[in-house]
């Protein structure tokens, strides 16, 4: 009787320990174990192997692939603070900037997507030219840099912040949307103006005066004042546009007084285009001049940056450029332009202020004038 009531009680025991460890197998298995980061992307390279003469040899391959690796593991991680310790440069050239992913999750930046491309791409280890080391033909770019560290430069096809800009086609006036040629601008094959005009009033600083135009114009430059090309008599050269002249005039860094304007825009996607034709079709031209209006600037922050001139009528940034054609691509930069009147009454586009990158502007619009 006594051991049958100890079998009973050993058979119970056994019972409930057996659901224990059930239990516990069931917990462990349903509790995700964190991977090794490391493990999900793919192997280190032994780049000394590549016996190819590099084209460019301001890198060691090696770092370059280590450094591509490195960035890999931190998104594996999810570590968005990790990421960006690793952006060497002011911002991202392309990508969201440090103000927008402050209060941001990893997943609310990266989708899930554009991570696993990213974290099973083989990193290479030299160069795409001249433009620096890619991940996942171009989501993610970095180089070395001139103190030999290494930087994030671009986060492509990532979450960022969108300008309210959808119903703002073009830069509208009295007289119409403002032209891609009439906004002066400093683009790259536009030297000769900068080289110009600080000859013209010894402006020593052609950088500042690349940037900052607006502190000179209506200052040391006359708003209104002009500069003959000495490569055609019939182009003149201004740092800020008669808005008048300009929709009467077909201009390109100035004014070509034979040649009047005509009613040649194109609006794609809310960007001002020129007109072309292919094979007799009207189509837009990528490879001239064209913007987009990306937000409005408040009259007192254009009134700041050129307190020289009369009082703001009108300011926007936007983004203005063309494609090359070539492996270069889109060729522009960001601008805020404003509008002024002169004493004649005549009115004004003013270049205040150019920026290399979108980020770069919208920091100085939210900070500047704190």
């Amino acid at each position: 009787m006594v051991g049958d009531m100890a079998k009973v009680r050993n058979k119970i025991i056994f019972k409930s320990s057996l659901k224990n460890l059930i239990l516990a197998l069931l917990i462990v298995f349903a509790v995700p174990i964190p991977a090794n980061s490391e493990s999900q992307i793919p192997g280190r390279k032994d780049c000394s192997l590549i016996k190819k003469k590099k084209n460019y040899h301001y890198y060691d391959r090696q770092e370059a692939h280590d450094f591509g690796r490195k960035i890999q593991t931190l998104i594996a991680k999810k570590d968005i603070q990790g990421i960006y310790k690793n952006v060497l440069i002011d911002e991202l050239q392309n990508g969201p900037r440090r103000e927008f992913i402050k209060n941001k999750s990893f997943d609310q930046i990266f989708p899930k997507e554009w991570v696993t491309k990213v974290i099973n791409t083989e990193i290479d280890c030299d160069s795409i030219g001249w433009r620096g080391f890619m991940i996942s033909q171009g989501l993610i770019w970095f180089d070395r840099m001139e103190n030999g560290k290494w930087t994030i430069k671009s986060i492509n096809g990532v979450n960022q912040e969108k300008f309210d800009n959808k119903n703002v086609i073009g830069w509208e006036t009295n007289k119409g949307i403002i032209p891609p040629t009439c906004f002066p601008t400093f683009g790259y094959f536009e030297k000769p103006k900068v080289d110009l005009f600080t000859e013209e009033f010894r402006i020593k600083n052609k950088r500042e005066f690349e940037y900052s135009s607006g502190k000179y114009i209506g200052k040391t430059i006359p708003l209104s004042y002009k500069i003959k090309s000495k490569i055609s008599k019939d182009n003149v050269y201004s740092v800020a546009t008669n808005l008048d002249e300009c929709f009467k005039w077909n201009s390109e860094n100035g004014f070509s007084k034979k040649k009047e304007r005509k009613n040649d825009l194109v609006i794609v996607e809310n960007i001002i285009y020129q007109k072309s034709y292919i094979k007799g079709r009207e189509n837009h031209d990528r490879y001239k001049s064209h913007y987009e209006v990306l937000k409005k600037v408040d009259s007192s922050k254009c009134d700041q940056i050129a307190n020289q001139l009369s009082r703001c009528q009108e300011s926007y940034l936007i983004r203005i450029g063309y494609h090359s054609g070539g492996s270069i691509g889109w060729l522009g930069r960001y601008y805020i332009f404003g509008i002024f009147e002169a004493k004649d009454k005549a009115k004004f586009i003013v270049p205040l202020k150019v920026f290399g990158t979108e980020n770069l502007a919208l920091n100085f619009l939210d900070h500047q004038f704190d």
